[in-house]
């Protein structure tokens, strides 16, 4: 039997953020008798295996997404709902990541189509929480834009799933305490492209000290703020090395410990695998998640990570491919970054274990593990 996917993506694919991540899933997915299809405003990165439908017209593509999004969600759905209904022959899916309407859902049940959801964070209510406290903790409102409508939304919404991915145990905990059932929650990860972080080169000279690197919107939800505290308090010989866009609090609030002689910011890095190359740990104390690609690829270029439950994913066990410590546990941390500045032999130990583990964790390998979970939901009694 043949099976096809309709992956509704409410966001452009342009290779990057959560766009690559579906992307990268559906590349991956797809085979001869597994057909995919992204439904999407535009597209700027080409998937050879996948059928992708932009919805925005020819003329709207080239301008900025944030001046024409207004009004593309119901053409986007509208469009569809006509894919799925002409792969019928096929045993046809549909594949949602978030923002499909009430009234999508609906028309699913309707036309009797499974429904898989992708959970890329945590519930919202779970989330919310979370960030609540983080930025009470450092005496700022709540920049985060998760109101109770939302939550409320979330809830109807992934009542309605038959199906949710979850790439993070700490999502699929989220769901659970907030109501989903378990049979719903799909066990899965995120991956890294080898590919794609493939090379030598080197972003940043070396300087024959000690390199941490934090990869990701340096903000509060990332934990960007207790790196820099942490790297401060450690007293390591070395540099920390934050790369990313800057949430302004964090600029506002820490602009003494960002204008450390030992602390670099950047912008995004495109090249990210030369950055990489460049430290000898990554360090990402983040607060929230849903399955951190950064994570994934620090351990495909061979990094040790210190990390929380949030940001180790599906790949970082404590005491093997990096630490897992809790966010806020200062003492762990700094005694965490010294431990390994100071111990080479561990550095080793932890390179090697986390090179070894991010073999499992490839696009073509947790891509093919979705592939047969979607199969065996369709094909049951089939």
């Amino acid at each position: 039997m043949s099976f096809s996917t309709g992956v509704l993506m409410p966001l452009p694919l342009t290779g990057k953020g959560v766009g690559y991540t579906c992307g990268s899933l559906a590349e991956a997915m797809a085979d001869r008798d597994f057909g995919v299809t992204i439904v999407t405003p535009r597209s700027r990165w080409p998937l050879p295996l996948v059928e992708v439908i932009e919805t925005l017209p020819a003329w709207k593509r080239y301008f900025p997404y944030g001046w024409v999004k207004s009004g593309a969600g119901r053409s986007m759905e509208a469009a569809f709902l006509s894919y799925l209904d002409r792969s019928r022959s096929r045993r046809v899916a549909a594949y949602l990541w978030p923002s499909a309407s009430m009234e999508l859902l609906q028309e699913l049940r309707r036309r009797d189509i499974p429904v898989f959801r992708e959970q890329f964070n945590c519930h919202t209510r779970t989330a919310k929480a979370i960030l609540d406290d983080a930025y009470g903790k450092i005496g700022v409102a709540p920049m985060h834009g998760i109101t109770d409508a939302t939550v409320d939304r979330e809830t109807e919404i992934l009542e309605a799933m038959d199906y949710i991915f979850c790439p993070n145990q700490p999502v699929e905990s989220s769901l659970l305490e907030n109501g989903v059932s378990k049979s719903k929650c799909l066990e899965t990860a995120y991956g890294w492209d080898p590919v794609r972080l493939s090379g030598k080169n080197r972003l940043l000279p070396s300087n024959h000290e000690f390199t941490a690197v934090f990869v990701g919107i340096i903000g509060v939800r990332k934990g960007a703020h207790l790196i820099l505290d942490y790297w401060a308090k450690s007293g390591v010989k070395g540099r920390l090395v934050l790369a990313g866009r800057m949430e302004p609090v964090i600029k506002e609030k820490y602009s003494d410990l960002l204008a450390r002689d030992d602390v670099t910011v950047l912008d995004y890095v495109e090249d990210v695998g030369s950055l990489y190359r460049s430290a000898d740990i990554f360090v990402f104390p983040s607060l929230e998640e849903g399955g951190p690609q950064v994570t994934y690829e620090a351990c495909g270029c061979g990094l040790p990570v210190i990390t929380t439950s949030m940001g180790a994913g599906r790949i970082v066990r404590n005491e093997c491919e990096g630490l897992v410590l809790d966010p806020y546990d200062a003492a762990g941390w700094i005694a965490a970054i010294r431990r390994l500045a100071e111990d080479t032999e561990l550095r080793r130990r932890m390179s090697t274990a986390a090179l070894e583990h991010a073999e499992r964790f490839t696009w073509t390998t947790v891509a093919g593990r979705r592939r047969e979970q979607m199969i065996g939901r369709l094909g049951y009694g089939n």
